[in-house]
């Protein structure tokens, strides 16, 4: 029983170690939403700011009320790290 569990550990390792290169472990974090991302994960949609200032009351932009809505624009996340390379 021993011999054929660890049969099964050795090709889930082989298996393991070639997706080593297909996995992202550093993140990066947005400048518009200082939010921590993927580069894989990084989409037209995924960053979401607001265009304009808060009023006091509701957002200038789009006219949600509150602080605390979720942004009108759409973009990709852009990191600090980004811009230095540019």
């Amino acid at each position: 029983m021993l011999l054929q569990e660890n049969e099964i550990l050795k090709i889930k390792l082989k298996k393991v170690i070639q997706r080593k290169g297909n996995f992202e472990t550093s993140t990066k974090t947005c400048k518009s939403c200082n939010k921590d991302y993927f580069e894989k994960e990084n989409f037209n949609w995924s960053c979401r700011v607001h265009a304009s200032d808060f009023g006091g009351e509701m957002w200038w932009c789009c006219g949600k009320n509150g602080k605390d809505q979720p942004g009108c624009k759409f973009s990709k996340h852009a990191s600090k790290e980004d811009e230095l390379d540019l």
